[in-house]
Protein backbone atom coordinates (compact mmCIF):
# COMPACT_ATOMS: atom_id res chain seq x y z
CA UNK A 1 0.00 0.00 0.00
CA UNK A 2 2.78 2.23 0.81
CA UNK A 3 4.25 1.97 -2.22
CA UNK A 4 1.27 2.30 -4.44
CA UNK A 5 0.62 5.66 -3.01
CA UNK A 6 3.73 6.79 -3.56
CA UNK A 7 4.04 6.03 -6.83
CA UNK A 8 0.44 7.90 -6.82
CA UNK A 9 2.01 10.72 -5.52
CA UNK A 10 4.60 10.71 -8.21
CA UNK A 11 2.14 9.99 -11.29
CA UNK A 12 -0.63 12.31 -10.20
CA UNK A 13 -0.61 14.38 -13.48
CA UNK A 14 -0.08 11.66 -15.66
CA UNK A 15 -3.52 9.56 -17.06
CA UNK A 16 -3.82 6.17 -19.03
CA UNK A 17 -5.32 6.17 -22.30
CA UNK A 18 -5.76 2.46 -23.29
CA UNK A 19 -9.25 2.71 -23.49
CA UNK A 20 -9.06 2.32 -27.48
CA UNK A 21 -6.88 -0.46 -27.67
CA UNK A 22 -8.51 -3.65 -28.56
CA UNK A 23 -9.77 -5.98 -25.78
CA UNK A 24 -7.25 -8.44 -24.56
CA UNK A 25 -3.93 -6.68 -25.63
CA UNK A 26 -1.40 -5.71 -23.17
CA UNK A 27 0.06 -1.55 -24.12
CA UNK A 28 2.66 -0.90 -21.68
CA UNK A 29 2.63 -4.31 -19.44
CA UNK A 30 6.39 -4.97 -20.28
CA UNK A 31 7.30 -8.25 -19.49
CA UNK A 32 3.05 -9.58 -18.37
CA UNK A 33 1.99 -12.00 -20.72
CA UNK A 34 -0.91 -13.09 -18.25
CA UNK A 35 -2.68 -9.82 -17.22
CA UNK A 36 -5.20 -7.80 -19.46
CA UNK A 37 -5.49 -4.60 -20.69
CA UNK A 38 -5.82 -2.10 -18.18
CA UNK A 39 -8.20 0.96 -18.14
CA UNK A 40 -7.19 3.87 -15.79
CA UNK A 41 -10.24 2.51 -13.05
CA UNK A 42 -7.97 -1.00 -13.26
CA UNK A 43 -5.12 0.96 -12.27
CA UNK A 44 -6.90 2.76 -9.80
CA UNK A 45 -8.05 -0.23 -8.83
CA UNK A 46 -5.29 -2.12 -8.28
CA UNK A 47 -3.34 1.07 -6.55
CA UNK A 48 -5.95 0.80 -3.58
CA UNK A 49 -6.10 -2.88 -3.50
CA UNK A 50 -4.91 -2.66 0.16
CA UNK A 51 -8.49 -1.59 1.26
CA UNK A 52 -7.60 2.00 2.24
CA UNK A 53 -9.96 4.81 1.44
CA UNK A 54 -7.23 7.17 -0.79
CA UNK A 55 -7.47 10.65 -1.02
CA UNK A 56 -8.67 10.72 -4.42
CA UNK A 57 -11.66 8.53 -3.90
CA UNK A 58 -14.78 10.46 -4.28
CA UNK A 59 -17.83 10.17 -2.34
CA UNK A 60 -20.65 7.53 -2.96
CA UNK A 61 -18.11 5.23 -4.85
CA UNK A 62 -17.63 7.69 -7.43
CA UNK A 63 -14.10 7.90 -8.59
CA UNK A 64 -11.98 10.10 -10.52
CA UNK A 65 -10.59 9.16 -13.51
CA UNK A 66 -6.94 9.78 -13.59
CA UNK A 67 -5.46 11.89 -16.22
CA UNK A 68 -4.07 9.68 -19.84
CA UNK A 69 -1.19 8.24 -19.32
CA UNK A 70 1.68 8.93 -21.70
CA UNK A 71 4.14 5.94 -21.76
CA UNK A 72 4.47 2.33 -20.40
CA UNK A 73 2.46 1.42 -17.35
CA UNK A 74 4.74 1.71 -14.18
CA UNK A 75 5.34 -1.80 -12.59
CA UNK A 76 4.89 -0.80 -9.16
CA UNK A 77 1.35 -0.04 -10.39
CA UNK A 78 0.79 -3.64 -11.05
CA UNK A 79 -1.88 -5.41 -9.26
CA UNK A 80 0.13 -7.57 -6.51
CA UNK A 81 -1.96 -10.81 -5.47
CA UNK A 82 0.77 -11.52 -2.48
CA UNK A 83 -0.38 -7.64 -1.07
CA UNK A 84 -4.20 -8.54 -0.63
CA UNK A 85 -3.40 -11.96 1.25
CA UNK A 86 -0.74 -10.60 4.01
CA UNK A 87 -4.21 -9.69 6.04
CA UNK A 88 -4.25 -14.18 7.32
CA UNK A 89 -0.81 -13.59 8.74
CA UNK A 90 -1.03 -10.35 10.36
CA UNK A 91 -0.79 -12.02 13.90
CA UNK A 92 2.54 -14.28 12.71
CA UNK A 93 3.85 -11.09 11.33
CA UNK A 94 3.43 -8.86 15.06
CA UNK A 95 4.57 -11.96 16.77
CA UNK A 96 7.45 -11.97 14.53
CA UNK A 97 8.40 -8.30 15.06
CA UNK A 98 8.50 -8.37 18.86
CA UNK A 99 10.29 -12.17 18.69
CA UNK A 100 13.38 -12.69 20.91
CA UNK A 101 15.69 -14.90 20.77
CA UNK A 102 14.16 -17.67 23.29
CA UNK A 103 11.00 -17.25 21.12
CA UNK A 104 12.83 -18.43 17.81
CA UNK A 105 11.97 -22.14 18.66
CA UNK A 106 7.88 -21.49 19.60
CA UNK A 107 7.75 -19.55 16.35
CA UNK A 108 9.73 -21.89 13.56
CA UNK A 109 7.04 -24.56 14.12
CA UNK A 110 5.07 -22.33 12.32
CA UNK A 111 6.41 -20.79 9.33
CA UNK A 112 6.33 -24.10 7.27
CA UNK A 113 3.09 -23.59 7.34
CA UNK A 114 2.52 -20.51 5.14
CA UNK A 115 2.80 -21.34 1.70
CA UNK A 116 5.95 -20.46 -0.44
CA UNK A 117 4.47 -17.78 -2.49
CA UNK A 118 2.56 -14.71 -2.80
CA UNK A 119 2.27 -13.30 1.06
CA UNK A 120 4.22 -16.27 1.95
CA UNK A 121 7.23 -15.27 0.75
CA UNK A 122 7.15 -11.81 2.59
CA UNK A 123 6.28 -14.08 5.82
CA UNK A 124 9.49 -16.01 5.53
CA UNK A 125 11.80 -12.86 4.43
CA UNK A 126 10.26 -11.13 7.84
CA UNK A 127 10.81 -14.23 9.80
CA UNK A 128 14.69 -14.25 8.48
CA UNK A 129 15.60 -10.16 8.94
CA UNK A 130 14.19 -10.61 12.18
CA UNK A 131 16.68 -13.40 13.02
CA UNK A 132 19.29 -11.51 11.60
CA UNK A 133 18.30 -8.34 13.29
CA UNK A 134 18.45 -10.29 17.13
CA UNK A 135 22.08 -12.36 16.10
CA UNK A 136 23.44 -8.74 14.39
CA UNK A 137 23.54 -7.82 18.20
CA UNK A 138 23.77 -10.48 20.43
CA UNK A 139 25.75 -10.24 23.37
CA UNK A 140 28.58 -12.29 24.53
CA UNK A 141 26.35 -14.39 27.23
CA UNK A 142 23.50 -14.99 24.52
CA UNK A 143 26.02 -16.27 21.54
CA UNK A 144 25.20 -19.52 22.18
CA UNK A 145 21.46 -18.98 22.43
CA UNK A 146 22.14 -16.91 19.20
CA UNK A 147 23.93 -20.14 17.78
CA UNK A 148 20.93 -22.24 18.59
CA UNK A 149 18.34 -19.94 17.03
CA UNK A 150 20.23 -19.73 13.78
CA UNK A 151 20.87 -23.39 13.87
CA UNK A 152 16.51 -23.58 14.28
CA UNK A 153 16.23 -20.82 11.46
CA UNK A 154 18.72 -23.45 9.47
CA UNK A 155 15.35 -25.75 9.33
CA UNK A 156 12.65 -23.41 8.19
CA UNK A 157 15.14 -21.72 5.29
CA UNK A 158 14.10 -23.22 2.48
CA UNK A 159 14.85 -19.80 0.20
CA UNK A 160 15.70 -22.21 -2.92
CA UNK A 161 12.46 -23.30 -2.55
CA UNK A 162 10.59 -20.08 -2.56
CA UNK A 163 13.33 -18.80 -5.70
CA UNK A 164 11.93 -21.89 -7.80
CA UNK A 165 8.49 -20.95 -6.95
CA UNK A 166 8.61 -17.38 -7.94
CA UNK A 167 10.51 -18.87 -11.00
CA UNK A 168 7.89 -21.17 -12.46
CA UNK A 169 4.80 -19.00 -11.36
CA UNK A 170 3.42 -17.41 -14.71
CA UNK A 171 4.37 -13.51 -15.48
CA UNK A 172 7.42 -14.28 -12.60
CA UNK A 173 10.28 -13.25 -12.87
CA UNK A 174 13.73 -12.68 -10.67
CA UNK A 175 14.54 -9.07 -9.12
CA UNK A 176 18.08 -7.87 -9.16
CA UNK A 177 20.09 -8.76 -6.05
CA UNK A 178 19.53 -6.28 -2.89
CA UNK A 179 22.77 -4.05 -1.72
CA UNK A 180 21.12 -5.06 1.47
CA UNK A 181 21.15 -8.66 1.30
CA UNK A 182 24.14 -9.31 3.21
CA UNK A 183 22.73 -7.67 6.39
CA UNK A 184 19.32 -9.55 5.94
CA UNK A 185 21.15 -13.22 6.06
CA UNK A 186 21.12 -14.56 9.62
CA UNK A 187 24.32 -16.91 8.91
CA UNK A 188 26.27 -13.68 7.82
CA UNK A 189 25.05 -11.86 10.39
CA UNK A 190 25.92 -14.16 13.22
CA UNK A 191 29.79 -14.29 11.44
CA UNK A 192 30.04 -10.93 11.96
CA UNK A 193 29.17 -10.83 15.15
CA UNK A 194 31.27 -13.88 16.38
CA UNK A 195 34.47 -12.07 14.28
CA UNK A 196 33.87 -8.44 16.59
CA UNK A 197 33.73 -10.32 20.07
CA UNK A 198 36.61 -12.03 18.98
CA UNK A 199 38.50 -8.86 18.42
CA UNK A 200 37.12 -6.73 20.95
CA UNK A 201 37.97 -9.92 23.95
CA UNK A 202 41.01 -11.17 22.55
CA UNK A 203 42.96 -10.74 25.75
CA UNK A 204 39.80 -12.26 27.79
CA UNK A 205 39.81 -16.10 27.86
CA UNK A 206 36.36 -17.17 28.46
CA UNK A 207 35.02 -15.19 25.89
CA UNK A 208 37.49 -16.63 23.51
CA UNK A 209 36.29 -19.81 24.55
CA UNK A 210 32.49 -18.79 23.81
CA UNK A 211 33.43 -17.58 20.72
CA UNK A 212 35.01 -20.77 19.79
CA UNK A 213 32.39 -23.07 21.06
CA UNK A 214 29.59 -21.74 19.08
CA UNK A 215 31.77 -21.31 15.84
CA UNK A 216 32.75 -24.98 16.11
CA UNK A 217 29.11 -25.73 16.66
CA UNK A 218 28.36 -23.61 13.65
CA UNK A 219 31.06 -24.92 11.79
CA UNK A 220 30.21 -28.72 12.50
CA UNK A 221 26.57 -27.86 11.07
CA UNK A 222 28.16 -26.11 7.71
CA UNK A 223 25.84 -22.54 8.76
CA UNK A 224 28.77 -20.98 8.57
CA UNK A 225 32.59 -20.29 6.74
CA UNK A 226 35.17 -22.29 8.22
CA UNK A 227 37.53 -19.15 8.47
CA UNK A 228 35.08 -18.09 11.44
CA UNK A 229 36.58 -21.04 13.62
CA UNK A 230 40.00 -20.90 12.49
CA UNK A 231 39.93 -16.60 13.34
CA UNK A 232 38.83 -17.49 16.90
CA UNK A 233 41.11 -20.33 17.27
CA UNK A 234 44.17 -18.12 16.16
CA UNK A 235 42.98 -15.51 18.81
CA UNK A 236 43.08 -18.30 21.77
CA UNK A 237 46.43 -19.42 20.50
CA UNK A 238 48.38 -15.96 20.36
CA UNK A 239 46.60 -15.65 23.76
CA UNK A 240 48.20 -18.58 25.05
CA UNK A 241 51.94 -17.45 23.49
CA UNK A 242 51.49 -14.00 25.12
CA UNK A 243 50.13 -14.21 28.42
CA UNK A 244 52.17 -14.58 31.35
CA UNK A 245 52.63 -17.75 33.45
CA UNK A 246 50.67 -16.17 36.22
CA UNK A 247 47.26 -15.63 33.68
CA UNK A 248 48.15 -19.31 32.56
CA UNK A 249 47.93 -19.88 36.28
CA UNK A 250 44.99 -18.50 36.63
CA UNK A 251 42.95 -20.12 33.78
CA UNK A 252 43.90 -23.35 34.12
CA UNK A 253 40.53 -24.39 34.16
CA UNK A 254 39.71 -22.96 31.10
CA UNK A 255 42.71 -24.27 29.67
CA UNK A 256 41.85 -27.89 30.75
CA UNK A 257 38.69 -27.52 29.48
CA UNK A 258 39.72 -26.08 25.89
CA UNK A 259 42.37 -28.65 25.47
CA UNK A 260 40.61 -31.49 25.88
CA UNK A 261 38.70 -30.13 23.30
CA UNK A 262 40.78 -28.80 20.95
CA UNK A 263 44.27 -30.11 20.39
CA UNK A 264 45.91 -26.82 18.60
CA UNK A 265 45.36 -25.02 21.83
CA UNK A 266 47.47 -28.13 23.58
CA UNK A 267 50.26 -27.84 20.92
CA UNK A 268 50.46 -23.74 21.05
CA UNK A 269 50.70 -24.57 25.00
CA UNK A 270 53.46 -26.88 24.90
CA UNK A 271 55.40 -24.50 22.98
CA UNK A 272 54.50 -21.80 24.81
CA UNK A 273 56.29 -23.65 28.04
CA UNK A 274 59.02 -24.88 26.52
CA UNK A 275 60.21 -21.56 24.84
CA UNK A 276 59.20 -20.53 28.70
CA UNK A 277 61.77 -22.93 30.12
CA UNK A 278 64.68 -22.29 27.27
CA UNK A 279 64.45 -18.56 28.69
CA UNK A 280 65.86 -19.24 31.79
CA UNK A 281 64.59 -18.26 35.52
CA UNK A 282 66.65 -14.84 36.69
CA UNK A 283 64.37 -13.94 39.22
CA UNK A 284 64.25 -15.99 42.82
CA UNK A 285 61.13 -18.36 42.90
CA UNK A 286 60.55 -19.01 38.99
CA UNK A 287 61.88 -22.05 38.80
CA UNK A 288 59.31 -23.45 41.51
CA UNK A 289 56.88 -21.50 40.53
CA UNK A 290 56.82 -22.86 36.98
CA UNK A 291 57.72 -26.85 37.36
CA UNK A 292 54.83 -26.59 40.40
CA UNK A 293 52.56 -24.81 37.02
CA UNK A 294 53.55 -27.95 34.79
CA UNK A 295 53.44 -30.46 37.63
CA UNK A 296 49.25 -28.91 38.52
CA UNK A 297 48.66 -29.27 34.76
CA UNK A 298 49.98 -32.67 34.88
CA UNK A 299 48.03 -33.75 37.40
CA UNK A 300 44.76 -32.30 36.09
CA UNK A 301 44.87 -34.91 33.14
CA UNK A 302 46.46 -32.50 30.79
CA UNK A 303 49.86 -34.94 29.93
CA UNK A 304 51.93 -32.10 28.22
CA UNK A 305 55.44 -33.60 30.14
CA UNK A 306 54.14 -36.98 27.51
CA UNK A 307 53.92 -34.99 24.43
CA UNK A 308 51.95 -33.78 22.44
CA UNK A 309 55.15 -33.69 20.39
CA UNK A 310 57.41 -35.83 19.11
CA UNK A 311 60.30 -37.02 21.81
CA UNK A 312 63.44 -35.70 20.87
CA UNK A 313 66.76 -37.07 21.28
CA UNK A 314 68.78 -36.04 24.39
CA UNK A 315 72.57 -35.99 23.70
CA UNK A 316 74.03 -36.16 27.17
CA UNK A 317 71.99 -39.52 28.63
CA UNK A 318 71.22 -40.61 24.92
CA UNK A 319 67.41 -41.20 25.44
CA UNK A 320 64.26 -39.97 23.47
CA UNK A 321 62.38 -37.93 25.73
CA UNK A 322 59.22 -35.45 25.00
CA UNK A 323 59.82 -32.11 24.24
CA UNK A 324 58.85 -30.02 27.08
CA UNK A 325 60.82 -32.79 29.71
CA UNK A 326 63.37 -32.39 27.90
CA UNK A 327 63.25 -28.57 28.48
CA UNK A 328 62.60 -28.83 31.90
CA UNK A 329 65.36 -30.99 32.09
CA UNK A 330 67.90 -28.47 30.39
CA UNK A 331 66.98 -25.52 32.63
CA UNK A 332 67.77 -27.76 35.78
CA UNK A 333 70.86 -28.26 33.99
CA UNK A 334 71.71 -24.60 33.85
CA UNK A 335 70.71 -23.98 37.15
CA UNK A 336 72.88 -26.44 38.91
CA UNK A 337 76.01 -25.33 36.48
CA UNK A 338 75.45 -21.40 36.98
CA UNK A 339 73.35 -20.71 40.10
CA UNK A 340 75.10 -19.73 43.27
CA UNK A 341 74.93 -21.98 46.47
CA UNK A 342 72.84 -19.58 48.21
CA UNK A 343 70.07 -19.68 45.73
CA UNK A 344 70.21 -23.42 44.96
CA UNK A 345 70.08 -24.18 48.68
CA UNK A 346 66.91 -21.75 48.94
CA UNK A 347 65.10 -23.03 46.19
CA UNK A 348 66.13 -26.23 45.30
CA UNK A 349 63.14 -27.99 47.01
CA UNK A 350 59.71 -28.25 46.86
CA UNK A 351 58.24 -28.45 43.52
CA UNK A 352 61.80 -29.23 42.05
CA UNK A 353 62.51 -32.10 44.26
CA UNK A 354 59.12 -33.62 43.47
CA UNK A 355 59.62 -33.04 39.33
CA UNK A 356 62.72 -34.94 39.60
CA UNK A 357 60.57 -37.56 41.69
CA UNK A 358 58.09 -37.29 39.29
CA UNK A 359 60.03 -39.19 36.49
CA UNK A 360 62.15 -41.43 37.46
CA UNK A 361 63.84 -43.24 34.30
CA UNK A 362 64.95 -39.89 32.69
CA UNK A 363 65.22 -36.91 34.48
CA UNK A 364 66.20 -38.04 38.04
CA UNK A 365 69.35 -39.94 37.12
CA UNK A 366 70.51 -36.80 34.76
CA UNK A 367 69.55 -34.53 37.63
CA UNK A 368 71.15 -36.73 40.14
CA UNK A 369 74.74 -36.59 37.80
CA UNK A 370 74.61 -33.10 37.21
CA UNK A 371 74.15 -32.61 40.86
CA UNK A 372 76.88 -34.88 42.24
CA UNK A 373 79.01 -32.57 39.77
CA UNK A 374 78.18 -29.45 41.31
CA UNK A 375 78.90 -30.74 44.80
CA UNK A 376 82.06 -32.28 43.82
CA UNK A 377 83.40 -29.27 41.98
CA UNK A 378 82.31 -26.78 45.09
CA UNK A 379 84.52 -28.91 47.25
CA UNK A 380 87.22 -28.55 44.94
CA UNK A 381 86.55 -24.79 45.23
CA UNK A 382 86.63 -24.59 48.93
CA UNK A 383 89.69 -26.31 49.13
CA UNK A 384 91.35 -24.24 46.89
CA UNK A 385 89.89 -20.74 48.22
CA UNK A 386 91.44 -22.52 51.48
CA UNK A 387 95.03 -22.52 49.95
CA UNK A 388 94.67 -19.12 48.48
CA UNK A 389 93.91 -18.09 52.00
CA UNK A 390 91.14 -16.17 50.95
CA UNK A 391 88.35 -14.62 52.89
CA UNK A 392 87.25 -17.07 55.70
CA UNK A 393 83.71 -15.52 56.43
CA UNK A 394 82.59 -15.60 53.39
CA UNK A 395 83.81 -18.94 52.87
CA UNK A 396 82.30 -20.36 55.89
CA UNK A 397 79.02 -19.08 55.04
CA UNK A 398 79.19 -20.72 51.18
CA UNK A 399 80.00 -23.94 53.18
CA UNK A 400 76.56 -23.89 55.39
CA UNK A 401 74.96 -23.08 51.84
CA UNK A 402 76.26 -25.97 50.50
CA UNK A 403 75.70 -28.52 53.10
CA UNK A 404 71.87 -27.39 53.43
CA UNK A 405 71.72 -27.99 49.36
CA UNK A 406 73.28 -31.38 49.28
CA UNK A 407 71.35 -32.51 52.54
CA UNK A 408 68.36 -31.40 50.61
CA UNK A 409 69.38 -33.24 47.56
CA UNK A 410 70.05 -36.47 49.43
CA UNK A 411 66.97 -36.58 50.59
CA UNK A 412 65.40 -37.89 47.27
CA UNK A 413 68.58 -40.03 46.73
CA UNK A 414 69.94 -37.37 44.16
CA UNK A 415 73.22 -36.77 45.79
CA UNK A 416 75.47 -40.40 44.79
CA UNK A 417 78.77 -39.49 43.69
CA UNK A 418 80.59 -42.80 42.16
CA UNK A 419 83.84 -44.54 43.96
CA UNK A 420 86.61 -41.84 43.28
CA UNK A 421 84.79 -38.57 44.28
CA UNK A 422 83.30 -40.68 47.39
CA UNK A 423 86.55 -41.28 48.63
CA UNK A 424 87.72 -37.52 48.04
CA UNK A 425 84.51 -36.25 49.95
CA UNK A 426 84.78 -38.42 53.23
CA UNK A 427 88.69 -38.47 53.29
CA UNK A 428 90.75 -36.81 55.81
CA UNK A 429 91.80 -33.07 56.60
CA UNK A 430 95.01 -33.25 54.14
CA UNK A 431 93.50 -34.46 51.15
CA UNK A 432 92.82 -32.03 48.82
CA UNK A 433 88.98 -31.69 47.94
CA UNK A 434 87.53 -33.14 50.84
CA UNK A 435 85.12 -32.47 53.45
CA UNK A 436 87.25 -32.49 56.43
CA UNK A 437 90.11 -30.41 54.64
CA UNK A 438 87.76 -26.89 54.59
CA UNK A 439 86.05 -28.12 57.37
CA UNK A 440 89.12 -27.96 59.56
CA UNK A 441 90.27 -25.01 58.22
CA UNK A 442 87.24 -23.02 58.69
CA UNK A 443 87.14 -24.41 62.68
CA UNK A 444 89.03 -22.02 65.57
CA UNK A 445 91.33 -24.25 67.03
CA UNK A 446 91.73 -26.64 64.54
CA UNK A 447 95.49 -27.26 63.60
CA UNK A 448 94.78 -27.42 60.33
CA UNK A 449 93.82 -24.01 60.13
CA UNK A 450 95.42 -22.16 57.92
CA UNK A 451 97.54 -18.68 59.48
CA UNK A 452 95.85 -16.26 57.63
CA UNK A 453 92.63 -16.94 59.34
CA UNK A 454 93.47 -17.15 62.81
CA UNK A 455 93.25 -13.59 62.71
CA UNK A 456 89.50 -13.93 62.21
CA UNK A 457 88.62 -16.36 64.03
CA UNK A 458 86.39 -14.93 66.22
CA UNK A 459 84.14 -14.37 63.37
CA UNK A 460 84.17 -17.75 62.80
CA UNK A 461 83.22 -19.24 66.24
CA UNK A 462 79.43 -18.38 66.13
CA UNK A 463 78.77 -20.07 63.32
CA UNK A 464 81.06 -22.80 63.78
CA UNK A 465 78.46 -25.58 65.31
CA UNK A 466 75.85 -24.70 62.71
CA UNK A 467 78.82 -25.99 60.09
CA UNK A 468 79.71 -28.92 62.28
CA UNK A 469 75.98 -29.86 62.21
CA UNK A 470 75.38 -29.56 58.39
CA UNK A 471 78.31 -31.27 57.52
CA UNK A 472 77.43 -34.36 59.47
CA UNK A 473 74.13 -34.51 57.90
CA UNK A 474 75.92 -34.86 54.50
CA UNK A 475 78.34 -37.38 55.74
CA UNK A 476 75.38 -39.77 57.20
CA UNK A 477 73.49 -39.87 53.68
CA UNK A 478 76.75 -40.69 51.82
CA UNK A 479 77.91 -43.23 54.47
CA UNK A 480 74.39 -44.63 54.71
CA UNK A 481 73.96 -44.00 58.21
CA UNK A 482 70.88 -42.38 59.82
CA UNK A 483 71.36 -39.21 61.63
CA UNK A 484 71.72 -39.47 65.58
Amino acid sequence: PFRSRQCLAFHAPISIAMEAAPAGQSTGLVGSRSLPALTSLHAYEAASSSGRVSSRTLAKGKRRPLPGLKGPLPALLLPRTRDRQVGSHVPLLMDIGSMALQDVGRLHSEIPKVECFGAGVKVRNAFKTRIAELVADVSVDNLLRAAEALRVYAEVDDLALIEEVERTMPGGQQSPPSKLAPMQCPYRALEERIGKINFSHRDDLSVLEICLHAATCLRDQGLIRPDIREAVLGSLMRWTEESALVELRRQLPVLLRLTQEHPPVLAALEQRLIRRACRGFPSAGSLGSFLQFVLDIQAGGLRLLDGPGAAVLDPPSVHYIPPLRLASLNALREVLLHWPLRRLAEEFSGSVLCFCREFESDVKPQIRLALTQRAVLALETFSDVVQREGNCVDLQQEFIYWAAFCCSAATEDLLRPGPRPMAQMLAGPLTFGSIAFSAAALTPGCPEMPSGFLGRAKELAPRSGELMEGLAQVKSYLLGTPVL
